[in-house]
């Protein structure tokens, strides 16, 4: 069963008692009516659970900074990793904006690539003009 997120007692706003098992590695969609309880599974829940168990992982000075979330009520989850979560809120942004700048994930990933890229653009005879107007 490591294959799935169990949940199992979850109380969480107007949920009661309730038990699942989400699978892992897959697509998962939560869909019903209003006041069914879809936000409290995945906003209330599983993200928070996934951001504190992140949290846990840095030192205690970057935990002492870090914004403080209640915990679930839940009995227990397991098989629980790191998750990904897609607002419901509209994006903000314009026309140009690109996921990394409207994420905030564009500096991040620059700071990435220039850490582990090995740029090559050729030699430099490529930014002599003299070259470049043989070519042409």
């Amino acid at each position: 069963m490591h294959n799935h997120i169990v949940i199992k007692g979850l109380n969480q706003n107007n949920l009661k008692n309730i038990s699942l098992s989400i699978p892992k590695n897959k697509i998962v969609v939560f869909t019903g009516v209003s006041g069914s309880g879809k936000s409290s599974i995945v906003f209330d829940t599983i993200a928070a659970e996934s951001q504190s168990q992140m949290n846990e992982t840095y030192p205690a000075f970057v935990r002492g900074r870090l914004p403080k979330h209640e915990r679930p009520k839940v009995d227990r989850i397991e098989n629980l990793s790191a998750s990904v979560v897609v607002n419901q809120s509209r994006l903000g942004g314009n026309a140009r904006s690109t996921v990394g700048t409207i994420t905030d994930l564009y500096t991040s990933l620059r700071v990435l690539y220039s850490r582990i890229g090995k740029p090559y653009v050729g030699t430099a005879s490529y930014f002599s003009l003299q070259e470049r107007q043989r070519k042409w």
